[in-house]
């Protein structure tokens, strides 16, 4: 029996949940064309039901590294499913396959002789560095320390304590009541601060205001601060070059342990392998997840240090995961670290950067609104801050479409009137293949903008204008 396109659609529709999907409106703006049904990937492409080929600058969520449809990566993987599928870390059994991920990952992290504590997400694995940071505290004897503090605009995974850590209200409201012993702080780039406007060079005040929250607190009841690097929530925030160093001695200074939240910039991401090394800073646990397997098998790890694995050396820490060092994961994780050596994966991020700049300023410079373009590595994002006139959902809707209608699929997100486009294909990427793909979405940012400014469709039809749906909102992709 031959099943439809439109049959695919639909059961895809009502049988599974799509994150962020508002089906009904979509239908509404875009008549039978979502969900997008990918069939096939090669490289830094997807392909669609239709057959046709587009770049993927942003639906692979931070995922892809080393590119789609890898024929080493699926050896790799069908290799050690046909040897052994899967054997837990439990009671003292262990393989080889994950002692030697263990070994490869410590001559990499930037971590102090490290242990790893594996995971199937990123989320899972900022859980277990928050456990592991109040349990480390409690052994030393200082039992008041419990409080985890993160970030204001930061994103750290779908789970409870994760969800509580996201201090980002409209993914914690709905949950309520979370996890107690969470406390925000805020963001260090500007117009996310809630002081600095576009363009200031925002790390005094925010420094500053951190340890006043921590004074006023009580340094004695902090356990950890957890941060990513670089946050990518509304934009790609780049913190500046003084903003870590300062972190690093002020937790130092108090006894607080560093998480540094590398699920999205880990594995090369940034133009180094972790985001951590653009400012020489070492954290206590660091947890990544994402391009660890460039997503051919889902895996996540925290690295603790060896000074904070001092602590559980006399008991195991209390915590159980039944995929942790899964085998297939670590063979896949083993190769995607080898791929990413042997074809200098790294050294390409950071060499297409001042590109991907200067292009995503060039489309900056052309909008009729206030923009902003921010690029690290392979990480980039357009802000666009529209008038209150314009249904700034609308908005990203159709410039979604249009994205994908011109050959490139990109995370469009909103947040009030704020619409934010991010690029970031596989680090595989040629010159060629980036210019293209940049070429497609100048190509569809002067579309939506033109048919905004015309009326060629209606400012305020159909979504309602209070309607936030941004990423900052409802969009996983951080998870």
């Amino acid at each position: 029996m031959t099943i439809s396109l439109s049959q695919t659609q639909s059961t895809a529709r009502t049988r599974v949940r799509h994150f962020a999907a508002d089906f009904p409106k979509l239908n509404e703006l875009f008549p039978g064309k979502y969900p997008r049904m990918f069939v096939g990937g090669e490289g830094t492409d997807l392909i669609d039901s239709d057959g046709h080929r587009v770049l993927d600058a942003g639906n692979h969520l931070g995922v892809c590294v080393v590119g789609h449809g890898r024929s080493d990566m699926a050896d790799a993987v069908a290799e050690q499913i046909r040897g052994m599928e899967f054997v837990s870390l439990e009671a003292g059994a262990s393989h080889p396959y994950v002692a030697a991920l263990g070994e490869e990952l410590s001559r990499r992290v930037p971590v102090d002789n490290p242990i790893f504590n594996f995971t199937s997400s990123g989320s899972e694995a900022n859980e277990v560095a928050m456990k592991l940071a109040r349990d480390y505290h409690r052994r030393r004897g200082e039992t008041g320390r419990f409080k985890i503090m993160s970030r204001y605009g930061s994103y750290h995974g779908s789970s409870y304590g994760a969800t509580t850590a996201t201090a980002i209200p409209a993914f914690r409201e709905p949950f309520q009541p979370l996890v107690p012993g969470f406390v925000s702080l805020p963001q260090p780039f500007a117009g996310f601060c809630g002081k600095c406007s576009f363009g200031d060079d925002c790390v005094g005040h925010v420094i500053e205001e951190t340890e006043a929250i921590i004074e006023r607190e009580g340094p004695h009841t902090i356990a950890a601060i957890l941060a990513e690097p670089v946050s990518i929530p509304g934009a790609v925030k780049i913190p500046h070059e003084d903003y870590w160093p300062r972190l690093r001695e002020l937790c130092d200074r108090h006894g607080i342990l560093l998480i540094a939240d590398e699920v999205v910039t880990g594995f090369g991401r940034t133009g180094k392998l972790f985001a951590c090394e653009h400012w020489g800073v070492r954290p206590d646990i660091l947890t990544m997840a994402k391009g660890l397997t460039s997503g051919y098998i889902p895996m996540g790890a925290a690295a603790v240090s060896g000074r904070i694995q001092q602590a559980f050396e006399d008991s195991p820490l209390v915590h159980v995961n039944t995929y942790a060092g899964h085998p297939v994961a670590s063979a896949a994780a083993l190769t995607t670290l080898r791929i990413i050596d042997d074809e200098g994966l790294v050294e390409n991020a950071a060499a297409r950067e001042p590109e991907l700049r200067r292009r995503l300023e060039q489309i900056s410079g052309e909008m009729p609104w206030p923009s902003r373009a921010s690029v690290i590595g392979l990480l980039g994002s357009l802000e666009i801050s529209l008038p209150d006139e314009v249904d700034a959902e609308r908005f990203r809707a159709q410039l979604w479409h249009e994205s994908y209608e011109h050959g490139v699929v990109v995370r469009v997100t909103r947040a009030a009137q704020v619409v934010s486009v991010f690029f970031y294909p596989a680090l595989v990427i040629s010159d060629e293949r980036m210019q293209t793909g940049l070429d497609q979405l100048a190509a569809a940012v002067r579309r939506v903008t033109a048919m905004t400014l015309t009326g060629d469709e209606p400012l305020k039809d159909g979504l309602a204008a209070d309607d936030d749906v941004s990423a900052d909102v409802v969009d996983p992709a951080l998870a």
